[in-house]
């Protein structure tokens, strides 16, 4: 009877391990929906080439959507990605034999990514939070252009991420054929774009044409990548 007993427990066990599982791997759909929500809640910025006096009064009369879509992409959005990101190096080092090197760079650079994330959407939290109109106008600009040239940089971990968990893949059949090569492309992609930062509000970066079509494709691998950790979980029916 005792024995019976251990069993129906370490079966529960072994249920709730699995839907926890899957609801870990899921989290990167969480963090994608909320870093979109957050990013279209406010009107787009000015350019870098407007004048100061626009910078000023965008964040002073977009206050609210600005604090909201910070608290959306930074809050909810960061608590998602780590919580992904974790579940990422789990999928991919259970399936790799070399020591975890390729799940560790992309666990890590994911990290280095939300980092640059918030520091950059908490310059533009604070501008919108009362910097804007009690400084010069000439600040918030310069403070903007700060934030623009940090997201900028962004491309670089993203791009790690990718490429990083894709290899490990490829070399451990992780995900399937055709999402390990999206995501190659999608990571060398990401690299490519980071023009921006010398070429300043170009094609390439995420307000650009190029930029936002590859910023958009980071976004759907991640999606994808998740949709497929979800269905490799190990079951929880009976």
């Amino acid at each position: 009877m005792r024995d019976k007993m251990d069993r129906v427990t370490e079966r529960r066990d072994i249920i709730d391990d699995a839907r926890w599982e899957k609801w870990a791997s899921a989290t990167g759909i969480g963090f994608v929906a909320a870093l979109v929500a957050g990013y279209t809640i406010a009107p787009q910025p000015p350019k870098l080439s407007d004048s100061p006096v626009r910078f000023a009064d965008y964040f002073v009369h977009n206050q609210s959507s600005v604090l909201v879509g910070t608290l959306l992409a930074a809050g909810v959005g960061g608590v998602m990605l780590l919580w992904w990101l974790g579940s990422l190096r789990l999928f991919l080092r259970r399936r790799e034999s070399d020591g975890g090197r390729l799940s560790a760079v992309a666990f890590g650079s994911g990290l280095v990514a939300l980092a640059i994330l918030i520091q950059s959407l908490a310059i533009r939290a604070a501008l919108a939070f009362g910097l804007s109109g009690t400084v010069d106008p000439s600040i918030s600009k310069g403070l903007y252009s700060v934030s623009y040239t940090v997201d900028a940089l962004n491309v670089f971990p993203i791009g790690a991420l990718l490429v990083a968990a894709s290899v490990s893949a490829l070399r451990s059949g992780a995900f399937p054929k055709w999402l390990i090569w999206f995501g190659l492309l999608t990571g060398v992609a990401r690299w490519v774009t980071g023009l921006d930062v010398v070429l300043k509000e170009s094609v390439f970066g995420d307000e650009g044409a190029i930029g936002f079509v590859v910023f958009l494709i980071a976004l759907t691998w991640i999606v994808t990548a998740s949709v497929v950790m979800v269905r490799s979980s190990p079951s929880s029916g009976p």
